[in-house]
């Protein structure tokens, strides 16, 4: 499902939205563990842990990845 599919969300304001998104959360939230993981999502994380243990300096530290998200926000 995307977002062009619900034009009633896309009506949303910023702020209306994060509160959808939390309100989704909140009733997803108790079921988390009863999640299984897909041999797809699993091979995509053992993917991306080797890239990084390949080249840890590729990735970026919590401060960096926040002052990037600060920028684009500015």
């Amino acid at each position: 499902m995307t977002l062009k599919e619900l034009p009633q969300v896309q009506a949303l304001s910023a702020r209306e939205k994060l509160e959808l998104v939390d309100e989704i959360w909140k009733s997803v939230s108790a079921s988390l563990d009863s999640l299984e993981i897909t041999q797809e999502e699993k091979d995509l994380l053992d993917s991306r842990w080797s890239e990084f243990l390949n080249n840890p300096s590729a990735v970026l530290s919590m401060d960096s990845f926040k002052n990037k998200m600060n920028a684009l926000r500015a």
